[in-house]
């Protein structure tokens, strides 16, 4: 770290006997958000650079800082139910788990404090990054006002004088990003439901989500194609307007007549009022990021305005093609005519993000590489990286030419291609994955004895027997007799992804047995790495 980055923060810190204490700690924490182990994993725009992730997946506090009159709240309530994900909003190291707390230090005075926890991911003396997963989701009762029932109670606290020891409150509503939160999986949020949107332009962002939340290249290609024309990927587009004319919300509900939004949902009000329906603002409503998770639950059916007919026949499309006319056909719904030649030019477009965004040309008609590695080798991310291999889909065979051709090319790279039934063997997925992500470079090759034996004495893990499905993290590894597979977390209509010895290829299933006493037991590895550095 070149002085150009240390300095600031000294100035920070000494400055804070002449700025107000929350300036100081939005200093703090840009320079912070700055640093190598966080920037791999951060937008390259959109998100503030002075601003922590998110705590939990909800991003609108349930109760807010107050400290007026007797009844104060030092912190904000996220009420969240309990089980779900809680992530360090910023890279440090843990200071204290005593209790209900779990107490991060992130340096030069600042520290983060997390209260009410169900399990507890992390020990004192851990390194954490920003938008681990810590824990999960407790319960707990607050005094008037805070939150009483299943919620996370967060704390902001910063040093007041210039050595660091006298620490003091203060309210860190102000300085959460409105597009960046923690992610699944811990390290890189990698464009996934619920993490920090990846990519360059908002439609390498909505490629790289689609990717990683269960769609091939190809598909995730005919659906930005698709976007491209209808908006130019852009979130407070309205019907009618140019390229670059942002319409509010509150002015686009309102216009009965006018579609808006990423995929021009008609009317606009169909998105904003379901969206303030479930709680959200005006101004999240108006982020890429949630247009996106809104439009790949109603393509799921499990939100508002379900439309899962068309989600089933996208996830059947094998080509650009054929995924940029679906898309159009069943969602778009531009036309009655099959013929019309915007398909034509959805298709060619659809083509270009491929070519771009996918890693290869796509011919017309052809079918693709399968499934994307959008946050691949060194990303620190299990899930992620087990997703991105993996078919999203069950019923494929045992063999070689059965496999995405993205395990094809990584498993003689990170493992091995020699022996029996290899494309089949679960224990070689799993290992593959470890050693691809950098998660584990040490996981034994292939035996699902041999890992079971390794993930026991390793200082690096903590082993689960007793564990329900509703206690699983994404990236925990199921270990048992004779067979072993990768929790991912929401992949579609699915949760993990397994390869089968002489069944199947890696392909996404259903965690099931969980526990020991059914027969598996959990393996969670303590301290995932911070993503590799990009040359």
């Amino acid at each position: 770290m070149g002085d150009s980055k240390a300095l600031p923060i000294i100035g920070g810190v000494m400055l804070v006997f002449f700025l107000p204490l929350i300036i100081v700690i939005a200093m703090i924490v840009g320079v912070l958000s700055s640093m190598d182990s966080a920037a791999a994993c951060t937008p390259s725009s959109g998100a503030s650079e002075t601003s922590m992730a998110w705590p939990t997946d909800n991003h609108t506090p349930d109760q807010g800082w107050d400290d007026e009159g007797d009844e104060t709240h030092k912190g904000v309530d996220f009420v969240v139910e309990k089980g779900k994900n809680v992530y360090a909003v910023e890279a440090g190291d843990v200071i204290s788990t005593e209790g209900d707390w779990i107490k991060i230090s992130h340096g030069e005075g600042l520290e983060t404090w997390y209260r009410f926890f169900d399990t507890k991911a992390v020990k004192k003396g851990d390194a954490v990054t920003r938008g681990q997963v810590i824990g999960t989701v407790g319960e707990g009762n607050e005094d008037a006002p805070g939150k009483s029932g299943a919620h996370l109670h967060f704390e902001v606290w910063a040093a007041s004088d210039s050595d660091g020891t006298d620490l003091k409150q203060t309210d860190p509503a102000t300085l959460f990003s409105t597009t960046d939160s923690g992610g699944a999986g811990g390290g890189c949020g990698c464009g996934g439901a619920g993490g920090p949107l990846v990519g360059g332009t908002n439609q390498e962002k909505a490629f790289n989500f689609l990717v990683t939340n269960g769609y091939s290249k190809e598909q995730a290609a005919g659906i930005v194609g698709n976007m491209i024309h209808e908006s130019s990927v852009e979130p407070q587009r309205l019907n009618g307007t140019t390229s670059g004319v942002k319409t509010p919300a509150a002015t686009a509900v309102n216009l009965g007549n006018k579609a808006w939004g990423i995929v021009q949902w008609y009317p606009a009000s169909k998105v904003i009022n379901a969206g303030r329906s479930m709680g959200a603002t005006d101004s999240q409503i108006e982020t890429l990021e949630f247009q996106l998770n809104f439009l790949i639950h109603q393509l799921d059916g499990s939100g508002k305005v379900a439309l899962p007919d068309v989600g089933t026949a996208m996830k059947a499309t094998k080509t650009v093609d054929d995924a940029a006319y679906v898309f159009a056909a069943k969602f778009e719904i531009f036309t009655t005519d099959p013929n019309d030649p915007e398909y034509g030019r959805r298709q060619a477009t659809a083509r270009e993000v491929f070519k771009t965004f996918g890693g290869g040309a796509a011919e017309p008609g052809k079918p693709g590489a399968g499934p994307a590695t959008a946050c691949a080798a060194g990303s620190g991310n299990i899930a992620a990286v087990a997703i991105s291999l993996a078919w999203p889909e069950e019923g494929h065979g045992p063999d070689k030419s059965d496999a995405t051709p993205a395990y094809q090319a990584a498993l003689p790279k990170y493992n091995s291609d020699q022996g029996d039934r290899v494309w089949s063997d679960c224990g070689r997925f799993v290992s593959t994955v470890m050693h691809m992500s950098g998660a584990d470079p040490d996981y034994p090759e292939v035996g699902t004895s041999v890992q079971d034996a390794y993930l026991r004495s390793s200082p690096k893990y903590q082993v689960i027997d007793d564990i329900t499905e509703d206690q699983l993290l994404p990236g925990d590894i199921f270990i048992g007799e004779g067979h072993t597979y990768l929790f991912v977390g929401k992949y579609g209509k699915y949760n993990s992804v397994a390869g089968s010895l002489g069944g199947h290829v890696p392909q996404a299933g259903y965690a099931y047995n969980v526990g020991k006493k059914y027969q598996f037991a959990v393996a969670r590895l303590k301290n995932q790495p911070a993503p590799e550095k990009k040359p």
